[in-house]
């Protein structure tokens, strides 16, 4: 893939990204995983992880990884630029029409769907991590998964960690990691 391409396809994610990385991961996921494309399931699993115990935005990061992969330094340029130039121009323009009609009764119904929408993303973005951690086989409608005992211990501590403990997600990250190497080797 050229750069020129890899910045357009960023710039296509960073138009339909709204609400933030986890958006991302279902346009990446169609575009760059998969037989034949830039990254395996599990390549990508633990490129997303990676970006998420780097510094900065998950969508930026998993951006500047998958643009590396593809174009090396060039292409991580590339592609982080790509998606956040279209929400740079869109948000400039956004927030001044949004601030002059946010009372309008048509306005806060396309607020409300967008965010439906958005929700909806972040729903596939989880089913997409389950196929790649909790899973031991992708879902099908014909047969029932088989679960990995250790993926679910690891996702119920880091969802009781935050619900309930309130912790910064940096440590609940540094935890299921820590927990994965202790459990997966042994209960899968």
């Amino acid at each position: 893939m050229s750069i020129l391409l890899l910045f357009l396809n960023f710039c296509k994610f960073g138009l339909l990204c709204f609400g933030g990385g986890y958006m991302l991961i279902p346009l990446l996921t169609a575009e760059f995983v998969g037989e034949g494309k830039l990254l395996t399931p599990e390549r990508f699993g633990n490129l997303v992880s990676v970006s998420q115990l780097t510094p900065g935005p998950v969508g930026i990061n998993t951006a500047t990884f998958t643009g590396f992969l593809e174009c090396g330094f060039f292409g991580a340029l590339a592609a982080t630029l790509g998606l956040v130039f279209p929400t740079l121009l869109l948000a400039g323009l956004a927030v001044s029409f949004i601030r002059k009609h946010r009372e309008d009764r048509w306005m806060k119904s396309i607020l409300y769907g967008a965010r439906l929408g958005a929700v909806s993303l972040v729903f596939y973005a989880v089913l997409i991590f389950a196929q790649m951690s909790v899973l031991k086989r992708t879902f099908s409608l014909k047969e029932m998964p088989l679960f990995s005992p250790g993926g679910i211990i690891i996702a119920l501590t880091a969802f009781i960690l935050i619900a309930r403990f309130k912790m910064q997600t940096t440590w609940v990250i540094l935890i299921s990691g820590a927990l994965g190497a202790l459990l997966i080797p042994f209960i899968g």
